[in-house]
């Protein structure tokens, strides 16, 4: 008898040579999967951009171009050890003519209450992470820093206005 390599190989080779010769096809083609925002009504819809969130996730950009859609994911929420998101808190998306802001809850293991963070966006693209208040010349702001930075310096504020 032969050495169990070589019985190996031939076993291989007719393996091969049966699903080479056979007249069904291995893989079925189906319809393409849908999206998972494809049957869901849009958070926010800003000119041809559509946005959807996944919640504790992502923001989704749909662009409508003449009815073809071309989805991209602008935000993947950055994850924080220890926390657990609250779904059906606030996952809100807002628009106010110049930032598209994302606010989330995440509570932290163990603990009560609900921290919760906000994204912005002046252009789809480009998100800064609320990082707390600050004060410049007796006045309040808002920090912000760059989504993914180190630094614990803001690299936008905006005023706080009262009323």
């Amino acid at each position: 008898m032969k050495n169990s390599k070589e019985v190996l190989l031939i076993l291989y080779l007719n393996m091969i040579q049966l699903v080479a010769c056979s007249d069904k096809a291995l893989v079925q083609t189906s319809s393409a999967k849908a999206f998972w925002w494809s049957t869901l009504s849009p958070n926010i819809v800003i000119s041809n951009n559509e946005f959807y969130v996944k919640p504790c996730e992502s923001i989704t950009r749909v662009i409508n171009q003449n009815g073809v859609k071309t989805a991209n994911i602008i935000l993947k929420v950055p994850p924080r050890l220890f926390t657990n998101c609250q779904y059906n808190r606030t996952n809100q998306l807002q628009y106010d003519g110049q930032y598209l802001t994302f606010n989330m809850c995440r509570t932290a293991m163990g603990a009560g209450g609900c921290n919760t963070e906000r994204f912005r966006s002046t252009d789809f693209i480009h998100f800064e992470e609320y990082i707390g208040i600050t004060w410049l010349n007796s006045e309040q702001y808002e920090a912000w820093r760059i989504v993914g930075s180190k630094s614990s310096k803001a690299d936008s504020i905006t005023k706080v206005t009262q009323g």
